[in-house]
């Protein structure tokens, strides 16, 4: 993972190691600008993008969310500066052309302004910084759906099913849809291939096989060697999990510590490395 050029200028957590499903892997908070309540902000790097300079993001602690607010801690350093020590809101594309958060929320006014081709701009550009973004997946994947581009609504429906909730979701519109959709012969996505087994209805009951559909999905992912897909449903599955019951956790093996260790290690298989902020920190990370 790449450390931003500006990093002097906050207080990150050098010695933060993730050890719970949310924050995702990928974050490290500093102290700038946190309200105090548990919600801070944070560098993040996107799945896939480990390469480049991390986005800062925002912890919505009591939702379990995360906020993909500025494109770059350029960005946020300049609204902090122009905040004079009070809290950073989110900024609108005026304040940071490329925040995802921004571009999300734009694309949602243009919708309803019908200019639904501006939108869809807004949305893809969000999501070639973060393509884990959920909430802007599921929203691209409506748009696609009414301009008649069932390819790309395929793929965007699969990329927020496998994607964490706490960028937004449940995808459940981008799932229904999917399940129409006649999976072609010799279909190698594992999502697709199983979406009728899947409802995303998680909590709330003693037994739910669509833990094992997931867990069959990463397997299927590793052994493609699409380590990207396999990180961003990795992720997915510990957040869903974590959200149950300790009886629900022991009833299908889930370990958390031993099931970070695991994310971590297929994170490692990343074409730019590991996603383990300890790691970065370390200096073992170029």
């Amino acid at each position: 993972m790449q450390l931003p050029a500006s990093l002097a200028h906050i207080s990150a957590q050098q010695d933060w190691q993730h050890t719970t499903a949310y924050p995702p892997l990928g974050f490290t908070p500093f102290a700038e600008s946190a309200l105090g309540n548990g919600d801070t902000f944070g560098l993040y790097w996107p799945i896939g993008r480990e390469a480049s300079e991390p986005i800062v993001v925002e912890t919505w602690h009591d939702e379990w969310r995360i906020q993909p607010h500025f494109s770059s801690l350029t960005a946020f350093l300049q609204a902090y500066a122009a905040a004079e020590d009070e809290y950073v809101g989110t900024p609108s594309l005026a304040d940071d052309p490329a925040s995802p958060r921004a571009a999300f929320l734009a694309a949602k006014e243009l919708i309803a302004q019908r200019n639904p081709a501006a939108a869809i701009a807004l949305l893809e550009a969000a999501l070639a910084i973060v393509p884990e973004y959920t909430d802007a997946l599921a929203l691209l994947h409506g748009q696609y759906v009414r301009a008649g581009r069932t390819g790309d609504a395929v793929k965007v429906a699969i990329q927020a099913i496998i994607s964490p909730p706490s960028f937004g979701g449940p995808p459940l519109k981008a799932l229904q849809w999917l399940r129409t959709q006649p999976v072609p012969e010799g279909e190698l996505d594992p999502i697709w291939r199983a979406c009728g087994q899947l409802s995303f209805h998680f909590g709330g009951s003693k037994e739910n096989g669509e833990y094992r559909v997931l867990l069959a999905a990463i397997a299927t992912y590793l052994e493609q060697g699409n380590h990207v897909c396999a990180s961003t449903l990795i992720q997915t599955y510990a957040e869903l999990m974590s959200a149950e019951t300790v009886s629900f956790q022991e009833r299908y093996a889930f370990d958390p510590a031993a099931f970070i260790a695991r994310q971590i290690a297929v994170s490692a298989m990343l074409p730019h490395g590991s996603r383990d902020p300890a790691m970065l920190w370390s200096g073992d990370l170029a």
